[in-house]
């Protein structure tokens, strides 16, 4: 930026050191206490401790145990990654007296540090279980690798002093800390009785003199980074400042300035000065008449007030004219129902009506934030900043956390204020007056931000324990904030009363809000209600209570919310959560009042957010969201709410996003793991005179002022450090030129989805957001009825291969040895399927029979960087119709390194329909070539719903009636109960089939036959609707009858009147096969055969393509229903009363010869497959043999290195003292 020199005051430059200085702080303590089993009032197994002058002495009897340990309790200013400390103490250990007869043993103290894992959550844990009679110790608990200490020579039972220098490991810990010692006793007789004493101990850190962190090479990889436009020259003049007319009367000289309550004349303008004010007067109320100006002059002013109504004008500042102050207005008085401001309460400004016009120009700073240009590291006194700022020494700034858990709940929030102590000539650094106590994140990734918090004009309320602050709105006026702070404002639980309230102005005709701070806030921060057209830029939020950047009741449109940045914001009350995708109901409760209840007048703040946008068709750019349920919110409103919530000309949720560009966010969902950072879900709505809102799964069907589909667009965004990157529950979405993070999932998408054009990075430089036992999913297809796109995406650090397994009752640990991972009893714990990888980038929902996949997702130009081949799909083989059905398109063999389109089918034979096809064994899914080979048409993937009324319902309903209820309630559930068939394709191999089942739906691949199978025999009523049998697909359909049997076959369109067809018999399986009529049959006497698809013009009006980017998934068809009625004789379960007699169809799919050339690099040498699991089937013999090659992950062009692990001497037996690291091979 040019600095604008001489336009506006720059505060005094100071030289920075270049060296940093971290200082150094020392704790010394006698507390010690003996713990590995240590029963202080085990009398008669020869244990006692006694007090020593600063420390303990202890006897024990460990029977011969190697080794003991004691433990020193210290709570320390910090303790963080890559800097240094020293433990030093003074320890003697001796035989106990008395039992000279036993031999001299040494001794060797090792240091082992202890996370508290009550306050930090680490997944470090130290604990001692009793196990099956066996005493269990795990010393890969230890925060902390153990480090030899060292100590002179001493005479046999003198003490000796010991010491030892250690390095903070990748993971922060809380300060709270446990210093342990573990005492290696060598030539310890079993049986001997061991004293030993501790004093003196003392844990310090020497004061450091640091490099600066390193610059970064740039910012971004697909991020656009936006900047707000440079203010004008005018705004850091004064120009027609309002303070400098010649028509202004004192305040003093109308007698105000010991009143208790002032209204100024009619017709007057008032100066109101320094002067003018008496020090610790507070005044109950001050009113400006509608034909009168209450003007502020630009000097240190504050002034007390509970109550200020304007009606006429209230100026402090312009335009042209900011003010350096400082003004402050301060807000006072405790918790009443009074109402002093016209409707509006108490304790706060109210602007009232159509001659209302307020004013507040503080000086103009900018940016009002930026990015970090260089990793901010713990310990470190200053921030490089990426803008050059005109900030000032002395003010305050808040550097927002750049960990993805910001609640509170379980790490202490990361986000920190400091005061500046010194800015660089460049203005590109400033130094604080306290070191960093936290990691804020800068690398080529992401860059955390610095905002300024200060201002010099001001509004104020108290700090209060009931969240009763101060409060302004602007009702159907005109008002002005640029410049302004506010803190302790807001007024929990009280509609329309907030730190900033733009309210119900319609079509605004001038008013903003600009380069303004809310900070610490009791409810929300700005907020625009019944308000359109309005500009919100610039501002920062920080520490707000409610949803934050807030627009109210879906009715305002056409704002403008540009580069504002908003950091922590809490729900009122606990956070909305819920185990299932409907999340909770909550309900308005009128009463609520105060910070301390779990009563909420507006349920929706049990999910608040950072940016709260009950209306979409409003721009947002350059804004950035860290914190909060979720930072974007889109709830979906069936009609408007609130004031409005008798229109009905508006419908919120059906309006599209106006303009969603260049906006980060990070830092927040971590309430709830179906939320998102952007989180586009949730319904709000009015049940009667009461406001209901559900925090889950919700419609929101977007369209134009046309009645047009329209797609809510993301474009160039920035997610990171964030449990999920986006959840959409909507009907049709985009998102294109992204970056995700540091997140567990880029997206669940709903509806029609496509993401494009971007970089998905499962982890970033940025070690402090790892998330503890949680999985990685690049991206996590559906399971049902969507339509996902994803094209032109690069995956990144997709390749740990670890898995979470249960330790023993309360205790787990991450293995990423994966051989580890298999289910073992006798170790203690149960693991998960080695295909269980938790850095994945392909993954799907496998949980349920009831949701199926049809043809829903697709991929094209899928780029890996830094990603193993092992980790590409992870694949769950349950008994589950999700699983089973499991498929995507590769449509040019990006996505699986094929190297052409390419079809991914589950784990069974039933997708194996040609020798081409290939089974992946790291994956436990079957590949097979789109296009295959010669004269082959190519393949499509198909989904048909078969339904009888004996044992199938159509979209689940068996389930809702109890008749078909889950085998186990397990992570996976188990719905073997529902089976009721199979399906097998024709041909010679029995083995390639699926299961049918009472939930109906089955989806499989075209250019082959299904046969069908039911346990009870022939259905004497079959419909069937072929959801997906796109034009030019052939799907072959037949079932057995008994002999004699003959039918009714009819196809009507549900919605269609005289749409009714009726089949005609062929004469021969020939002339059915060669006509592939949709309207004919033939029925062998055994085998009836159809070709079950809707007539052509419903499949070019319902069935369209969704196609993005080169990839396309097929809209399902449910209305053309064809109806087999078989007259066969009934038995008592509806079926025919003959079994029949099933012949497989003998015809075999046409396959060709071989598999389609690569057009793409070829794969890596693949990973021999894992130890196998009794559900994944062995590979046919006509699946190929992998190809090596040359290694794409890799940046060299070496060859390919092997991804296995070698395993060298490896001991996993738990012994009854501990369990032995597992140690790797190379």
């Amino acid at each position: 930026m040019q600095l604008l020199a001489g336009l506006f005051t720059i505060a005094a430059t100071a030289v920075i050191p270049e060296k940093i200085t971290v200082p150094g702080w020392e704790v010394c303590g006698s507390g010690v206490t003996a713990v590995s089993g240590f029963d202080p009032n085990w009398v008669e197994g020869g244990n006692t401790q006694s007090e020593i002058e600063g420390g303990m002495t202890f006897t024990t009897k460990q029977w011969g145990r190697t080794y003991l340990y004691f433990r020193f309790d210290a709570t320390l200013p910090e303790l963080v990654r890559d800097n240094s400390y020293e433990v030093e103490f003074d320890l003697k250990v001796t035989k106990a007296p008395g039992d000279d007869a036993a031999p001299e043993f040494a001794h060797q103290p090792g240091l082992l540090l202890w996370a508290n894992t009550e306050t930090a959550k680490s997944k470090y844990v130290r604990s001692y279980i009793w196990y099956e009679d066996a005493y269990v110790e795990r010393p890969e608990y230890f925060a902390f690798p153990e480090v030899a200490m060292e100590g002179p020579s001493a005479p046999p039972g003198e003490f000796e002093r010991y010491s030892a220098s250690f390095t903070a490991p990748e993971r922060y810990n809380n300060p709270t800390q446990a210093v342990w010692v573990r005492l290696s006793l060598v030539n310890r007789p079993e049986r001997d009785v061991v004293s030993f004493s501790v004093r003196n101990i003392c844990i310090r850190k020497p004061e450091l003199s640091v490099d600066p962190p390193p610059t970064l090479s740039k910012y971004s990889t697909k991020f656009q980074i936006t900047h707000p436009t440079e203010p004008a020259a005018s705004e850091y003049e004064q120009a027609n400042c309002p303070f400098a007319a010649g028509d202004l009367v004192s305040w003093t000289s109308l007698g105000f300035s010991d009143s208790a309550s002032v209204k100024l004349p009619d017709n007057t303008k008032v100066l109101l000065s320094r002067s003018d004010v008496i020090e610790g007067l507070r005044y109950e109320k001050i009113e400006v008449p509608e034909t009168s100006s209450l003007v502020f002059n630009d000097e240190a002013i504050t002034l007390t007030v509970r109550s200020f109504l304007v009606r006429g004008k209230l100026l402090i500042g312009g335009p042209g004219c900011r003010v350096a102050g400082p003004i402050r207005i301060v807000f006072w008085g405790s918790r009443t129902d009074a109402d002093t401001l016209d409707g509006f309460g108490s304790k706060g400004l109210a602007a009232v009506g159509l001659s209302s016009f307020v004013d507040m120009y503080g000086k103009r700073y900018y940016p009002t934030w930026t990015r970090l240009a260089r990793k901010v590291r713990a310990g470190d006194d200053r921030a490089y900043l990426q803008r050059a700022v005109n900030w000032e020494v002395g003010q305050e700034v808040v550097l927002t956390t750049t960990i993805w858990d910001d609640t509170g709940r379980g790490t202490e929030p990361q986000n920190e204020v400091h005061t500046i102590k010194a800015i660089s000539d460049d203005r590109l650094t400033i130094q604080f007056e306290a070191n960093v106590k936290y990691v804020h994140y800068a690398g080529t990734e992401y860059q955390g931000e610095v905002a300024l918090l200060t201002r010099t004009v001001s509004m104020e309320g108290e700090p209060s324990a009931d969240g009763y602050g101060g409060h302004s709105i602007a009702s159907n006026a005109r008002a002005r904030f640029a410049g302004v702070s506010t803190r302790f404002m807001g007024q929990t639980n009280i509609l329309a009363r907030y730190p900033f309230h733009l309210h119900m102005m319609g079509k605004n005709t001038g008013s903003l809000i600009s380069d303004c701070v809310a900070r610490d806030t009791y409810f929300r921060c700005f907020t625009i209600h019944g308000t359109n057209d309005t500009t919100v830029s610039e501002n920062v939020a920080f520490n707000a209570t409610g949803s934050c950047f807030y627009i109210e009741d879906g009715v305002e449109e056409n704002n403008v919310f540009s580069h504002n940045l908003a950091a922590h914001v809490h729900p009122i009350g606990e956070a909305a959560s819920g185990g299932s995708q409907s999340g909770v109901t909550l309900t308005e409760n009128k009463n609520a009042r105060g910070l301390n209840t779990n009563d909420r007048l507006f349920p929706a703040d049990a999910a608040a957010a950072a940016y709260y946008i009950s209306n979409s068709y409003n721009e947002f750019h350059g804004n950035v969201a860290s914190g909060g349920w979720a930072g974007y919110s889109f709830p979906s409103l069936p009609y408007t709410v609130g004031s409005f919530k008798d229109d009905r000309f508006i419908q919120p949720h059906s309006r599209s996003l106006k303009k969603f560009t260049g906006n980060v966010c990070h830092s927040s969902g971590a309430y709830w793991n179906m939320a998102g950072c952007i989180y586009v879900g949730g319904e709000l709505k009015m049940a009667g005179n009461v406001l209901k809102y559900m925090s889950g799964k919700a419609s929101r069907p977007t369209i134009d002022e046309g009645g047009n589909h329209t797609w809510m667009l993301f474009e160039n965004t920035l997610i990171y450090s964030s449990l999920q990157g986006m959840m959409h529950w909507g009907e049709r979405v985009e998102m294109d030129r992204f970056e995700m993070h540091d997140i567990t999932r880029s997206a669940t998408l709903f509806g029609e989805a496509w993401l494009n054009n971007g970089l998905v990075n499962g982890y970033s430089g940025n070690v402090e957001a790892d998330f503890e036992n949680k999985h990685h999913d690049g991206f996590q297809f559906p399971d049902t009825t969507s339509k996902s796109v994803v094209t032109d995406i690069i995956f990144r650090n997709y390749k740990t291969d670890k898995c979470y397994i249960n330790v023993l009752p309360g205790m787990f640990q991450t293995i990423k040895d994966p051989s580890y991972c298999e289910p073992d009893p006798a170790k203690g714990y149960d693991g998960w399927s080695v295909n269980d990888h938790s850095e994945v980038v392909w993954s799907g929902v496998f949980d349920s029979d009831e949701f199926k996949p049809q043809q829903i997702s697709a991929t094209r130009g899928i780029r890996f960087e830094d990603v193993e081949y092992q980790n590409l799909v992870s694949f769950k083989i349950v008994n589950t119709g999700a699983s089973r059905m499991f498929n995507f398109i590769d449509f040019d063999g990006s996505a699986t390194l094929e190297g052409f389109p390419t079809i991914v089918g589950s784990n069974l034979p039933w997708w194996n329909i040609c020798s081409d096809c290939r089974f992946e064994s790291q994956w436990s899914v079957w590949l097979c070539p789109k296009q295959p080979v010669g004269e082959v048409e190519e393949r499509e993937v198909l989904h048909v719903k078969f339904t009888t009324p004996e044992i199938t319902a159509d979209n689940g309903g068996i389930e809702s009636s109890g008749a078909c209820q889950k085998a186990a309630e397990n992570d996976y559930a188990d719905w073997s109960n529902c089976d009721v068939g199979h399906m097998t394709l024709w041909g010679s191999d029995p083995t390639r089939k699926t299961p049918i089942t009472s939930n109906a739906g089955v989806t499989g691949l075209s250019g082959t036959g299904w046969f069908m199978e039911l346990d009870g025999g022939s259905p004497r009523v079959l419909e069937i609707v072929p959801e997906q049998v796109p034009i030019g697909s052939t799907f072959r359909f037949a079932v057995g009858y008994p002999a004699g049997t003959t039918f009714t076959i009819t196809a009507s369109h549900r919605w269609k009147s005289n749409s009714e067809v009726t089949f005609t018999a062929a004469d021969s399986l020939t002339e059915l096969m060669s006509s592939k009529s949709a309207t004919q049959y033939f029925f062998d006497g055994n085998t009836l055969y159809l070709f079950p698809r809707p007539p052509e013009d419903i499949q070019v009006s319902e069935g369209k393509k969704f196609e993005r980017g080169g990839a396309y998934v097929y809209s399902t068809v449910r209305t053309w229903t064809i109806r087999v009625e078989a007259s066969c004789g009934v038995d008592s379960k509806g079926f025919c009363s003959t079994k029949p007699v099933n012949v497989l169809p003998p015809w075999d799919v046409p396959c060709p010869s071989s598999r389609p050339e690569a057009r793409s690099p070829p794969p890596l040498t693949r990973t021999p497959a894992p130890p196998s699991v009794t559900q994944t089937p062995s590979p046919p013999t006509q699946t190929p043999s992998p190809p090596s090659s040359m290694n794409p992950f890799s940046n060299n062009q070496g060859p390919a290195v092997p991804h296995s692990i070698t395993i060298n001497e490896v001991t996993t037996c738990m012994l009854a003292s501990e369990m032995t690291f597992i140690q790797r091979g190379p």
